[in-house]
């Protein structure tokens, strides 16, 4: 049973910044019309983990700039295909729900951050301030993805794992308004 332990690795590239918006195959951006597939688990399995049974590599990236004299940004939930791996034995439907969880609560995440910064203005030149208040806000979202998988035991806890999907669906539904245009 200790094989079946899903884990989730956070990768936080809040201060990348993109010369282009050229999208990668390696690349989802959260859809709500899309949901994961085990064939979007392309890394190689850790093997050496024998407790960690599938690993989720999501994150929230911001492409920033300046425009007329205000800091200008693009706030997307991803999914990293290459660095997201699953091992055989968590092959199953349940495994899988687990692992999406995990992705939406990234998009619910990047909401409350496009959320925040909707109410807030930096001027260029404030782009530390900027990056210093994205990253207050993704603080939350690490916290909140270690604490799904504290309290559903990494999946073993059905009724658990049941009421975080209620919870992110309403969640996301809440921030309906700020889900991206993309």
């Amino acid at each position: 049973m200790r094989n079946l332990l899903i884990a989730t690795i956070l990768t936080l590239m809040g201060t990348m910044f993109l010369s282009s918006n050229t999208e990668s195959t390696d690349i989802l951006y959260w859809n709500p019309d899309y949901r994961l597939t085990w064939n979007d688990f392309k890394g190689e399995p850790a093997y050496q983990h024998t407790e960690i049974s599938a690993l989720t590599a999501s994150g929230i990236v911001h492409y920033k700039g300046c425009k007329d004299g205000h800091i200008n940004y693009k706030v997307q939930a991803y999914f990293e295909r290459k660095e997201s791996w699953v091992k055989s034995e968590a092959l199953t439907e349940h495994h899988l729900i687990h692992e999406q969880i995990h992705f939406d609560i990234t998009e619910l995440h990047a909401r409350l951050v496009r959320k925040a910064l909707s109410e807030r203005k930096f001027l260029c030149g404030q782009e530390n301030e900027f990056e210093r208040f994205v990253a207050s806000l993704t603080d939350a979202w690490q916290r909140e993805q270690v604490a799904y998988d504290l309290e559903t035991k990494h999946s073993l806890d059905e009724d658990e794992q049941d009421d975080w999907h209620l919870k992110i669906s309403q969640e996301l539904a809440k921030l309906a308004e700020y889900e991206s245009a993309d």
